[in-house]
């Protein structure tokens, strides 16, 4: 192991040079100045970026934040391995020429600064879930960089006060990247099964006169949901795992949720409280952080580093006689700098974990109202926003008639990635608050009578035809990739041929179209999260095609702005009898023609906007009904998906496929 770093070390090393050896001795005595200076600088900066902004990738979906957060985590661990290895290897040189120089002994200090932003922040251990099954990696880098660190110590070391402080924080980097592989491990996909308990729903203790009354018994208005949200942790944890549930436990589920103070507000808000725990356990340190130990080993690591700055402080400035002996005083005032950012990273994680869900948790178990009101006038909206409450929005015919000119399409198209930023740019986004909780109502409302039909019917979870029409059975009979592709154009088609504006939020067709746009986003960037069939259809190729046809029809050029409702109309009207004789029978030319076919059946119903609604809501719940969970945890560090929220909401009215009776040890825990 030490000889593979050693290995490693000199690569990078020899490389250092060459490229030096480019550049002119002014360039090269400036670059080997601030190359540690810069390397410890920016190091810090992605510390203070992820923790700053590491949580809320959870409530957002912008790219701007996602882009920001994947950059400072990848560059977060490669800067500090490049640094601490060219650190070694300058101090190997130095030690071979003689004695340490007071100025490269202020350097080494830097080394288990390098190991402590290894460790990571709280807010965020694994940018995605891939990165819990590299934990045996991130071990192999805890041996490998605790041993070059330990090395810098033993060159470094002349028994000074750098020294001894060098001892102290070397110990409090490695716990901090012990508990960082600890957490890795733990969340890792094997590991994370295992530690489920056999006991999945403390909630079933909880009775309807508990929680109907839960709310008057607290300070807090929101504890109820808190508190059922904690209870419920176990069984989401069997939902994420996909492993199976008993009956039991689905009753304990719906009798809560089906209870008459359970409104659809009260419902989300649980739900929103759960995915927050389980995003906690798969993507930041929370397995370690909620617990007496791990509470302990914070302020222990805070006191450290706070004694270490106070002891280099005071050295500073009463030890007149010996100051002289550090040469650069820049690096001095970067050490400091660094020091003083540990301190104040280390207490915006303290007060990110007092204002967490888990603390709030814990007062409200305690009794603890008087800390909860102090907490709630400190920071009265710590918890409105657990998620981007919104759902993205993509229109298929008003991305074939709007031609986005990239720059540069010709290169962006080899890179393959023009469709890409073409889709990017078409997506908009509406937020579920305001007049769009009627979506949410109509949601949990719909959900709650498919359950008595479920009950009904053995407890059938197939209710995928529930809401259709019987003119229309042909087009629910899909499969399910193209009936979204032809329910979803002949929705706009319909909408634009009526209406000349975008819909508002509190029209009644407006949730329909709503759907219909969010469900063509799921199929077009989360393809795996959906029940796709055998079509394959390239999407690029369908918009592509529905604008050479729309021009066909038109016997004109088109677009989005001027011909809209013009290309709607026509598009009803067009002939589909003859039209796959005439064209052939393509997937693309199958879908545009089905669509307009669809698009005339509804024109002539005259509640049609109720049909497109309830067909839309049918096949939201259909698809996650059957997603798997590890599906919606990948989604929870890009702002959460309402498709998820939808998923669990049918897992409490024992909807999905989750709620078996296991026949033996291997039948529940499926592979």
């Amino acid at each position: 192991m030490m000889l593979m770093h050693a290995v490693v070390g000199s690569m990078i090393f020899i490389k250092h040079r060459l490229i030096m050896e480019l550049f002119s001795s002014s360039w090269r005595n400036l670059w080997k100045e601030w190359e540690l200076r810069g390397m410890i600088l920016i190091s810090l900066s992605t510390q203070i970026f992820l923790i700053l902004l590491g949580n809320n990738r959870r409530r957002s979906s912008g790219i701007l934040l996602t882009i920001t957060v994947w950059s400072a985590y990848l560059l977060a661990d490669s800067i500090a391995t490049m640094a601490s290895s060219i650190l070694s290897n300058i101090l190997g040189d130095v030690y071979k020429g003689g004695d340490l120089d007071p100025n490269n002994e202020l350097k080494a200090f830097w080394a288990p600064f390098f190991l402590l932003h290894l460790g990571g922040t709280d807010t965020i251990t694994a940018y995605s879930l891939e990165d819990n099954e590299l934990w045996r990696r991130h071990l192999f880098g805890l041996v490998s960089q605790a041993v070059t660190i330990f090395y810098i110590m033993l060159l470094a070391w002349t028994s000074s006060h750098l020294s001894f402080l060098f001892i102290v924080m070397f110990l409090v980097g490695l716990v901090k990247y012990l508990e960082r592989v600890w957490v890795l491990y733990s969340a890792s996909d094997k590991k994370f099964r295992d530690s489920i308990s056999d006991n999945p729903m403390e909630g079933r203790h909880l009775t309807n006169h508990q929680v109907a009354n839960a709310s008057s018994n607290q300070s807090d208005p929101g504890a109820d949901e808190i508190v059922m949200a904690y209870n419920f942790r176990e069984m989401v944890k069997r939902l994420f795992a996909d492993l199976i549930l008993g009956i039991n436990e689905r009753k304990a589920s719906r009798d809560i949720f089906e209870h008459k103070d359970m409104g659809s507000d009260k419902a989300f808000k649980i739900i929103e409280i759960e995915l927050g725990f389980i995003y906690d356990l798969l993507y930041t340190k929370a397995k370690v952080v909620y617990s007496y130990m791990g509470i302990g080993r914070r302020i222990i690591g805070f006191f450290s580093i706070l004694i270490v700055f106070v002891t280099l402080t005071l050295y500073e400035i009463y030890d007149r006689d010996k100051q002289h002996r550090y040469r650069s005083e820049i690096d001095l005032i970067i050490t400091m700098v660094v020091l003083a950012f540990a301190l104040l990273l280390e207490l915006c994680a303290f007060a990110q974990l007092l204002l967490s869900d888990h603390a709030t948790h814990w007062l409200i178990k305690r009794k603890m109202s008087t800390i909860l009101g102090a907490m709630k006038l400190w920071a009265p909206k710590k918890k409105e926003h657990r998620w981007s409450n919104s759902i993205a929005q993509l229109s298929l015919l008003h991305l074939s008639l709007n031609k986005r000119h990239l720059p540069c399409r010709t290169i962006l198209k080899k890179l393959g990635i023009d469709e890409i930023l073409e889709i990017e740019l078409a997506m908009t986004t509406r937020s579920l608050s305001g007049d769009m909780n009627g979506i949410k109502e109509n949601i949990f409302t719909n959900i709650k009578n498919v359950m008595h039909w479920a009950e009904e019917n053995d407890n059938s979870t197939e209710f995928d035809n529930l809401f259709g029409h019987p003119d229309l059975e042909w087009s629910i009979r899909l499969e399910f990739d193209q009936r979204i592709l032809i329910w979803h154009l002949a929705t706009d088609i319909l909408y634009h041929n009526e209406y000349d504006e975008e819909p508002r939020e509190d029209e009644v067709h407006a949730r329909g179209i709503y759907l219909s746009r969010y469900m063509l986003y799921l199929l077009v960037k989360h393809p795996y999260m959906l029940p796709i069939g055998m079509a394959h259809i390239r999407f690029q190729d369908i918009y592509v095609e529905l604008k050479d046809f729309i021009e066909e029809e038109m016997s004109k050029p088109v677009n989005e702005s001027s011909h809209l409702k013009e290309v709607a109309a026509q598009m009803i009207k067009v002939n589909t009898t003859d039209m796959l004789s005439v064209r052939g029978d393509g997937k693309i030319s199958f879908v545009i023609f089905h669509a307009c076919k669809l698009s005339k059946a509804l024109n002539d119903m005259e509640n049609k906007w109720e049909i497109m609604f309830n067909v839309w809501m049918e096949m939201l719940c259909h698809a996650a009904s059957l997603c798997k969970g590890r599906h919606h945890a990948q989604l929870l560090r890009q702002g959460g998906e309402f498709f998820t929220h939808v998923w669990l909401l049918m897992a409490h009215f024992g909807l999905t496929n989750h709620f078996q009776i296991p026949v033996s040890t291997a039948d529940a825990n499926p592979c």
